[in-house]
């Protein structure tokens, strides 16, 4: 029964795992963006800005769904912590999963780089 409670454990902090790193990636974001409008030289306007907010929120889970996919096994590979890095990367691989089926129903890759 423990090692069930383990296994779970780790799952759920895989996920929280990517959260915040995630959130952190996008406070990092948040600065950059913040300094590129400041320094940009027209005006700002605050609803393109909060949906650029809105947009790097988005693509830095999606980045780091991504990079899970990768960096999880890489850890497990160098890491005593197998059960920790093995849920890490099913979660990546769940995530990573949801952010394919959303952009498939949103139109794929192509649609957020085309801006009109």
């Amino acid at each position: 029964m423990e090692s069930i409670q383990d296994g779970f454990s780790a799952f759920v902090m895989g996920f929280a795992r990517l959260f915040l790193i995630s959130l952190f990636i996008w406070m990092f974001g948040l600065v950059v963006l913040l300094f590129r409008e400041m320094f940009s030289g027209r005006e700002l306007v605050l609803r393109e800005y909060l949906q650029k907010v809105w947009r790097l929120l988005l693509a830095s889970f999606e980045w780091v769904s991504y990079a899970g996919v990768i960096g999880g096994p890489v850890f497990l590979m160098f890491s005593e912590e197998k059960l920790t890095y093995v849920m890490l990367t099913v979660a990546a691989v769940i995530m990573s999963g949801v952010w394919l089926a959303v952009r498939k129903q949103t139109g794929g890759f192509m649609s957020s780089r085309v801006r009109k």
